[in-house]
């Protein structure tokens, strides 16, 4: 796979099966639908966490399977990753994230999470719907204590549910989509 266009449609794929393995109808017809070029930039910021993409790369090929981690390489390697600006005081967490929006409009996005290893994403929240699909093993807090979601298997947060992530020895690639409240960044939720 060498386009960028083909690599977003086969990620988009993967959710819209997600998805419909969860009778979310609704939210299947608006991604199925979801057009335009891909968010691409020529040279990726250089941002500390993006040392470990490589190695977050790998592991779509080895939890989820080959032809996925093809495709979301090819959009990772030139997304135009960035951080949420009201993340600067967490000092670890701001060097071991980064987002990328990779297609979207004003009320669905559908994007990339990397975390390094070894980060803390403490609770936060946002006003728009989310799922993720993790594209490695991860263990998450949704609310109610922690988990371990294996990869490739769809995570859904209602609005303003707050969730927490963390991951391990190795770096992790998320995808999500969110929904209606786009523009609205996180924001972490006070103990």
């Amino acid at each position: 796979m060498t386009a960028a266009g083909p690599a977003v449609d086969a990620l988009t794929a993967r959710f819209v099966a997600a998805l419909g393995r969860q009778g979310a109808m609704a939210e299947l017809m608006a991604v199925a639908s979801l057009g335009g070029a891909p968010q691409l930039v020529g040279e990726p910021p250089d941002l500390p966490v993006l040392a470990h993409l490589e190695d977050a790369i790998a592991r779509v090929a080895d939890e989820v399977d080959g032809q996925l981690a093809e495709a979301v390489g090819l959009v990772a390697r030139r997304a135009a990753w960035t951080r949420t600006a009201s993340y600067v005081d967490d000092v670890a967490l701001f060097a071991g994230y980064a987002h990328a929006e990779v297609r979207g409009d004003d009320d669905l996005v559908l994007g990339l999470v990397v975390l390094g290893p070894d980060v803390h994403y403490r609770a936060h929240h946002h006003p728009a719907e989310e799922y993720y699909l993790p594209l490695g093993a991860i263990r998450w807090d949704h609310g109610e204590g922690w988990v371990d979601e294996p990869a490739g298997e769809l995570i859904h947060h209602a609005p303003w549910q707050p969730h927490a992530m963390a991951t391990g020895d190795r770096a992790v690639l998320l995808a999500y989509l969110w929904f209606d409240a786009v523009d609205t960044p996180s924001v972490f939720v006070e103990p």
